[in-house]
């Protein structure tokens, strides 16, 4: 079970500067990691973890946020030659080297490139979480860069950031939040000076939680297969913070930005987070992001629609949308969204009523679900398999698959009403 959350007056008062530089070592579970290499020091980067075997996981959250914009940027350089090619490449995906893994999935270059990223920045700051990543560790490594440090800079001001969203508090009067959008000019002179400082020694306690239950899954590119294709609106990236196998921090990275957020500082990657660990769900740099209630009875164009991937919206997925049509529980009209990222980010966002994630069948893998549900969990809604079980992060990634499906929903009466409804209609269709 996760900690509760609780604030004191005192420790919404002060920011002071302090580094951490303990670190303690303990085997672990899922595929070994030991023997991938980082070349971020310890002397440069501040350690989340502590001489007592616990995690800072603030500072372990910060680094999740703050290395979307280096994958970002490691995915949009593998694109860039891209516009150098012919449309027959273009629509192949051979500027980026794709090609079909052994479950029949898309990879390409960048994939391994941006878990490399994320699993050295990471590393950086705890290395001793267990990760669990959707492209095979003998890979990344061939595509880790050598040359890739975290950037300090950005991870102070993630820290400080993740810390005001902690405590809730506001930006003072005439001042943006630490990752608000700027100049590259403005990025470029980035001033130590004017980032603020946290004194992580008094984090309270709540939030500092032994090693041996805290793991990390990740999907460094969500949506391969629009962007092998030059597709990029639907790119993601994906990472969750687990406590006792219980989503507790997510991320989602938009590489190529985001239609109406803001971005990273100069950065051109967009990310929203949060989770239990700070009690709710942010853009990076900007405000608070907070469900809208759902029209229950209403016009058609004013109910809850369902999202549905385009490539497999039909059979059982396309009927039962019809069946939650006819109940009046959704529009009739499901909108076809690529991405799993990109299906989390329309409910999360609720731009045009988005607000259940349908899929009862296996296709989807716990790197695509993780961050969206600790995200969801925060805002009201729940993510289970078809039968309302709760997500089984416990299972290594040689079986990360989702055989018994997903239903999410940024409403958990909602996501009730659609189980109910499911299960009553399996047994009609077998009577």
């Amino acid at each position: 079970m996760l900690l509760p959350r609780f604030r004191t007056k005192a420790a919404t008062t002060t920011l002071v500067c302090c580094w951490a530089a303990a670190v303690s070592f303990s085997p672990r579970r899922f595929y070994s990691t030991a023997a991938l290499s980082t070349t971020t020091t310890a002397s440069t980067v501040p350690l989340a973890t502590m001489a007592d075997g616990k995690v800072r996981m603030l500072d372990l959250a910060s680094a999740a946020v703050a290395c979307t914009v280096s994958a970002s940027r490691k995915i949009r350089k593998i694109a860039e030659p891209l516009e150098l090619t012919t449309p027959a490449a273009t629509a192949s995906g051979d500027a980026k080297n794709t090609r079909e893994k052994e479950d029949g999935s898309f990879v390409t270059d960048a994939d391994f490139a941006a878990q490399g990223i994320i699993f050295q920045s990471l590393k950086a700051v705890c290395p001793d979480i267990r990760i669990v990543g959707e492209e095979s560790p003998e890979e990344m490594q061939q595509h880790m860069d050598p040359e890739f440090a975290l950037d300090v800079n950005l991870l102070r001001r993630t820290r400080a950031e993740l810390r005001m969203r902690y405590y809730k508090t506001i930006a003072p009067a005439g001042s943006a939040f630490p990752l608000a959008t700027v100049s590259p000019d403005a990025a470029e002179d980035d001033d130590e000076s004017e980032i603020p400082t946290v004194d992580s020694d008094n984090d309270p306690d709540e939030t500092l939680i032994d090693i041996s239950r805290v793991s990390c899954i990740i999907d460094p590119l969500d949506g391969t297969r629009s962007y092998a294709r030059g597709e990029y609106d639907v790119v993601s990236i994906l990472i969750c913070l687990l406590v006792d196998d219980q989503p507790y921090f997510g991320v989602i990275g938009k590489p190529f930005g985001y239609t109406g957020l803001p971005k990273i500082r100069a950065s051109g990657c967009c990310t929203i987070y949060g989770g239990p660990l700070i009690d709710g769900v942010y853009i990076a740099g900007g405000g608070p992001i907070v469900a809208s209630p759902l029209v229950r009875d209403g016009p058609p164009e004013l109910l809850p629609r369902a999202v549905i991937s385009s490539s497999r919206s039909k059979g059982i997925v396309h009927d039962f949308c019809g069946i939650m049509g006819e109940k009046g529980l959704v529009s009739p009209d499901p909108m076809l969204i690529s991405g799993a990222g990109e299906k989390s980010m329309r409910l999360i966002l609720q731009r045009k009523n988005e607000a259940i994630w349908f899929f009862p069948k296996p296709g989807t893998s716990l790197w695509d679900v993780a961050a969206p549900d600790a995200l969801l969990r925060s805002l009201g809604g729940k993510m289970t398999d078809k039968n309302g079980n709760p997500m089984d992060y416990s299972k290594p990634r040689e079986e990360a698959e989702n055989i018994q499906g997903l239903v999410a929903c940024i409403d958990a009466s909602l996501h009730e009403e659609c189980i109910q409804l499911f299960k009553n209609w399996e047994y009609k269709e077998e009577s």
